[in-house]
């Protein structure tokens, strides 16, 4: 997530809470867990997953964006190897989620994670954008008018 500067001051609110709330279960599951790390590597486990499955989806986003409407400035004629670009992109894309696969599985496996905390790590993100919308709830309208 560290690639890109996100510009929409949401999208930096909600990976901010993201992180303080994924810290925040981290500490709660070793808490709950009496210093166990299983339900804390669960929890690190399912957030770095949503983390991974994020930036894939948003590389994948920008590369059609920019191709449906290439930035000011910028050559709007399609690179000459348009093709290859496209099938690289696909690859980056899958791989990240095979990537998504095997911290699943070295989790659950050889650390032994906690998959109820891997549930916890999963739906941080979630509770995040939770927050984000009550934030743009509340906020007074602006009016146009």
């Amino acid at each position: 997530m560290g690639k890109y500067r996100e510009r929409d001051d949401s999208l930096r609110r909600i990976k901010r809470d993201t992180a303080v709330i994924c810290v925040v279960a981290i500490l709660g599951a070793l808490v709950v867990d009496r210093g166990r790390p299983g339900l804390a590597y669960g929890v690190l486990a399912g957030a770095g997953m949503m983390a991974i499955g994020y930036a894939a989806v948003r590389s994948m986003v920008d590369a059609s964006i920019w191709r449906a409407a290439p930035p000011a400035g910028e050559d709007s004629a399609p690179p000459p190897n348009a093709r290859r670009a496209i099938t690289r992109a696909t690859v980056r894309f899958v791989s990240r989620y095979a990537l998504v696969a095997a911290v699943a599985v070295v989790a659950l496996g050889p650390l032994r994670a906690d998959p109820i905390g891997l549930f916890v790590g999963v739906t941080v993100p979630v509770v995040a954008i939770a927050i984000e919308a009550v934030r743009l709830v509340r906020q007074p309208q602006k009016r146009s008018w």
